[in-house]
């Protein structure tokens, strides 16, 4: 039986929103060998996560194409521009 991949947002999830994200990586000794711990931090979520290198190049690898594809146009979303002259708190 062959499984879906699931979407690459969880479209129930009513709290997804662009904010301030921070991503680092760094080298480890962990008893399976060498790893790259890459850590995304945002104001309510850490995850962490333990790669191999193969699996490190692979996300690498994968991130460096999304970039490649995106277009670089960005689309205002509702509210996001000013209504009757007025600001909608929105940063700019």
């Amino acid at each position: 039986m062959t499984q879906e991949a699931p979407p690459p947002v969880d479209p129930g999830n009513a709290m997804l929103a662009e904010t301030p994200a921070q991503m680092t990586c760094a080298l480890v000794d962990t008893p399976r060998g060498q790893r790259m711990a890459m850590t995304v931090r945002t104001a309510s979520t850490t995850l962490t996560v333990l790669l191999a290198r193969d699996d490190a190049r692979a996300w690498g690898q994968q991130i460096s194409n999304g970039a490649e594809q995106m277009s670089g146009l960005i689309l205002a979303g509702a509210g996001a521009l000013p209504v009757n002259g007025h600001e909608t708190g929105v940063d700019r």
